[in-house]
């Protein structure tokens, strides 16, 4: 399940307490439901243990190169 799926499912009175149990405030974890941030692996790996595992680390970011995946870590541009 992505995001923002889950916090349309979510009790409204809920969304604080995830944000507090993510280290977060309620409207940065809407900014990263609906694309316009993305979760670092920290807040990732929170959303998962926080959701119980309906949420993973991996689905909210499949771009960073997770244990035991396929996927290799994609250069930045300019970056050495």
């Amino acid at each position: 399940m992505n995001l923002s799926a889950y916090l349309k499912v979510l009790h409204p009175g809920h969304l604080d307490a995830l944000a507090k149990a993510t280290g977060t405030k309620p409207v940065y974890l809407r900014q990263v439901s609906r694309g316009f941030r993305r979760p670092s692996m920290t807040l990732a790996l929170k959303l998962e243990a926080a959701s119980g595992g309906v949420l993973t680390a991996r689905e909210l970011r499949p771009d960073l190169p997770w244990p035991g995946s396929s996927n290799p870590p994609t250069p930045t541009p300019g970056v050495v």
